[in-house]
């Protein structure tokens, strides 16, 4: 018959049990034994139902409480095991630090090892280096570089728009050039306009293997009086022979951009060099940059009389400029951390 004594019993046998177990097996033996189907305390809310309404009310509630401490002494005795088993696995997992182990230098991502030499470069021929925002108001990277609203590059399928505002309550934007601060720059270092932007841009694009969401680009400047085509193709000739490390021919394109006029397109001589030349697709000229003298209205807008003062802009993706110099037929390469890659240089 179920009596007090009976319970008081059932908990001496399960703390002996209980006390015994040394695995999560044993454990759940045990919690069968009390409290599965065909456990004891199981069985006994049956006998329960036989009882007369005083002895439901007495022994009720103390099948209630045998019941609810046994499963509370069975959960934080599995947990000790879980806990056990859990710091087993962490001893094996630690690293004895007391070994001596090689160590090996960090490696600069190429783009920032050739960004740092195009630093000294650029300097040595007397541009300043200068940074921006990554984020930009539509005037600043469009219409301040006479691309009018009508262009398809201010529309949302090319351009990254933010949802914060600029004081007009027009979208701010993820860069899509350099330019963006060439305005800006101009009106500040005037008279000594003499300057490069390098930074990230960002445009939406197919991800492939010479296509970037996000990219570096290189833009530079130069304004003074008497000002020529010749004088430009000069420096840029010696610019790109300094960057590739080799003395290069190059050829102007003419092309169409609108914040400069006349504009042109760079290509490099690259049939004595069998790297670039693959890369050209045998054609032996490869196109690097984009450039041009700066347009009337560009220099208006920075206060600059166009009249009296002329001037070159030049822009390049910087990461392809590095893939093209070091035979990197995938650019996402430059990007993706793997060290096999990064090691290699």
């Amino acid at each position: 018959m179920l009596t007090t004594s009976t319970i008081e019993q059932w908990k001496a046998e399960f703390t002996e049990k209980l006390n015994a177990a040394n695995n999560e097996v044993s454990v759940e033996e045990i919690k069968q034994y009390f409290l599965g189907k065909a456990g004891i305390v199981t069985a006994s809310y049956k006998e329960l139902a036989s009882l007369d309404i005083e002895g439901k009310q007495m022994i009720g509630p103390l099948l209630t409480e045998v019941k609810n401490f046994f499963e509370s002494q069975l959960n934080e005795k599995l947990q000790i095991f879980k806990n056990q088993e859990i710091e087993a696995s962490l001893r094996d997992d630690l690293v004895d630090y007391s070994v001596e182990l090689p160590l090996h230098e960090g490696h600069h991502n190429l783009i920032q090892k050739e960004l740092a030499r195009m630093y000294d470069i650029f300097a040595k021929y007397g541009f300043s280096i200068h940074d921006g925002n990554d984020s930009a108001t539509k005037h600043q990277n469009f219409y301040s570089v006479n691309i009018p609203p009508s262009h398809p590059a201010t529309e949302i399928h090319d351009t990254i728009y933010l949802k914060q505002q600029d004081e007009t309550g027009e979208n701010l934007l993820l860069r899509t050039h350099t330019s963006s601060m060439q305005q800006e720059l101009i009106r500040k270092l005037w008279p000594e306009c003499r300057f490069v932007v390098p930074g990230k841009v960002y445009r939406w694009e197919n991800m492939d293997a010479t296509h970037d969401v996000a990219f570096w680009r290189l833009e530079g400047v130069c304004i003074r009086k008497n000002m020529s085509l010749a004088h430009f193709k000069h420096d840029l000739k010696a610019l790109l022979s300094e960057i590739f490390e080799t003395e290069l021919d190059i050829r102007l394109r003419p092309w169409y951009f609108p914040f400069t006029e006349p504009s042109y397109e760079v290509d490099i001589d690259c049939r004595n060099d069998p790297k670039l030349f693959e890369l050209s697709k045998r054609r032996g000229w490869l196109e690097v940059l984009g450039c041009g003298m700066i347009h009337p209205e560009v220099l208006k807008g920075a206060g600059v009389d166009p009249e009296q003062y002329t001037g070159y802009a030049f822009w390049f993706g910087l990461t392809r400029m590095v893939a093209i110099k070091y035979g990197i037929k995938d650019v996402r390469l430059l990007t993706n951390g793997d060290l096999r890659f990064v090691q290699s240089f």
